[in-house]
């Protein structure tokens, strides 16, 4: 018995090490909406987890076999959905019928289905990161286990014995397998919702400057493999002072809450929005020829000139925006200077009256850097 003890602790040791490794396969939770192919890939990463605990089985009379091979399958079903379950089940009863065609084998497939498929009906109806839940699902996969050991070994005479040891220890383990990942989901899940609200504005809800600058480098780094047309729309909200010093600064803030809004209403997802700081918005945009991106820009504009904005106290303030755009590689022949040549052309826009769109060219740089007297 002894034996049969240090033998479910090895199996345990190496469910742990393989749920930790399992963790590191997606910086997301793994669930029934991932990527197909990554739930491919779970699947494939459990059976194989399966099978190291096949071959860790001990014998605790000859011919009986007894492991916890289970305890994937149950992951499987609990957290990643039909497809990796599939795979996982499919896997273990295909290798087990590969060792041996006897009374034990289907036995044993006939089990790991019911695990399957037992486990899938309860998180369906009940709230998947519940304790009861837990508790349920870790006392079906227990008696199942049970049951099926006391078929296949009631002519031993060593029933109680062995289930006196291997059912506590499927407990155990089912209960600390659904506790572990649950916990590397949730870790997962809460280090997402830290990195989404750090790369957030928090009074306008759009992207703030070091998210556009995180997406700026990787567009950077994807000319490097392949070039394709990206451009910059700068906006600054003209006269932005004057409203906090007439107004208050709860009416600047509602204003550019607002004034987000319809950037949001405008560009839709055909752009990355951001706010940059104080009254100062940019707009990267893809694969938009010239023409297409001041068209953008132009209705942006529209959208914010010909609507009032409303302020707290019930007055209606009309307001008015400037842009500059530069287009790689249109107007701006290397996309490390897109920033720059969009503020030159939005600063061109503020000096020649305001509320309008400018796009980069060469002469606009050079007559703000030697202006004509």
């Amino acid at each position: 018995m002894k034996t049969i003890l240090y033998d479910l602790i090895h199996n345990l040791t190496l469910l742990m090490s393989g749920f930790y490794l399992l963790g590191k396969l997606s910086p997301h939770p793994i669930t029934v909406d991932s990527k197909r192919s990554v739930r491919i890939l779970y699947g494939i990463s459990l059976s194989l987890l399966s099978w190291l605990l096949m071959q860790m089985t001990f014998e605790p009379v000859p011919g009986i076999l007894i492991d916890l091979r289970h305890i994937p399958v149950i992951v499987a079903a609990y957290f990643a959905g039909p497809l990796p379950t599939m795979i996982v089940t499919v896997v273990i009863i295909l290798y087990r019928f590969s060792v041996s065609l006897n009374s034990s084998a289907y036995a044993a497939a006939l089990f790991i289905l019911l695990m399957a498929a037992g486990t899938s009906l309860l998180v369906k109806w009940l709230p998947i990161y519940s304790k009861r839940t837990f508790t349920i699902v870790t006392i079906y996969a227990t008696l199942l286990h049970g049951l099926v050991l006391t078929y296949v070994l009631a002519d031993t005479g060593l029933i109680l014995d062995i289930l006196s040891v291997v059912l506590p220890a499927s407990f155990i383990s089912s209960w600390l397998a659904l506790v572990i990942i649950r916990d590397i989901r949730l870790t997962k899940q809460s280090m997402r919702t830290w990195q989404q609200t750090a790369q957030r504005d928090f009074l306008t809800g759009l992207h703030n400057f070091r998210a556009f600058t995180d997406r700026f480098d990787d567009l950077k780094q994807q000319m490097i493999l392949q070039q394709h047309e990206v451009a910059l729309i700068t906006i600054d909200i003209d006269h932005f002072k004057h409203v906090n010093d007439t107004f208050g600064h709860e009416a600047g803030d509602e204003v550019l809450r607002q004034f987000a809004s319809r950037l949001r209403d405008g560009v839709t997802d055909a752009g990355y929005i951001s706010r940059n700081g104080g009254e100062e918005f940019s707009v990267l945009v893809e694969q938009l020829t010239v023409p297409k991106v001041l068209a953008l820009a132009e209705q942006l504009r529209e959208r914010i000139a010909t609507s009032p904005f409303q302020l707290p106290n019930g007055t209606l303030l009309p307001l008015t925006a400037s842009f500059g755009v530069a287009h790689f590689p249109q107007s701006t022949p290397e996309i490390q200077q897109l920033v720059t040549d969009a503020d030159v052309a939005l600063y061109h826009s503020k000096q020649n009256g305001r509320n309008q769109v400018t796009l980069f060219v060469k002469e606009i740089e050079v007559a703000i850097t030697h202006p004509v007297d």
